[in-house]
């Protein structure tokens, strides 16, 4: 069974790469991370979640979204490729932030996530450096 651990590290991480390629629509204080362990997943290094609108509106709280990074999968990955997982998944997150999800058909997710990459590379962010 796979364990979930919050990682706050995570979090602040995606809010500064978020921040820097002008997802400024986010509201990061509703993104939360979690790294997970043992996972049969062999190819997937992150998801995104998110509740129902019933449960939102159940707890009387604004939608929030949660980011699994797989840790067997996204620690093994390069720098690059980390973020590349960050802006996938925060690409999901649709503008208005009410819960749903942007899915794969709706974006041209690889085309959006190199122009992105490309825009931190321009700014001379670095994973390494963090």
């Amino acid at each position: 069974m796979a364990r979930y651990v919050r990682d706050k590290s995570l979090e602040e991480l995606v809010r500064e790469v978020g921040g820097h390629v002008g997802l400024n629509h986010i509201d990061y204080s509703r993104i939360k991370c979690v790294r997970s362990y043992g996972s049969k997943s062999k190819r997937v290094a992150a998801r995104v979640h998110s509740g129902s609108r019933a449960l939102w509106t159940g707890l009387g709280l604004k939608p929030h979204y949660v980011i699994e990074f797989v840790s067997e999968v996204f620690d093994s990955l390069s720098g690059d490729e980390k973020l590349e997982v960050i802006l996938h998944e925060l690409l999901h997150i649709p503008r208005m932030m009410g819960g749903g999800l942007v899915g794969h058909g709706r974006l041209d997710f690889k085309g959006e996530v190199r122009h992105l990459l490309g825009r931190l590379r321009s700014q001379g962010f670095n994973l390494l450096s963090r």
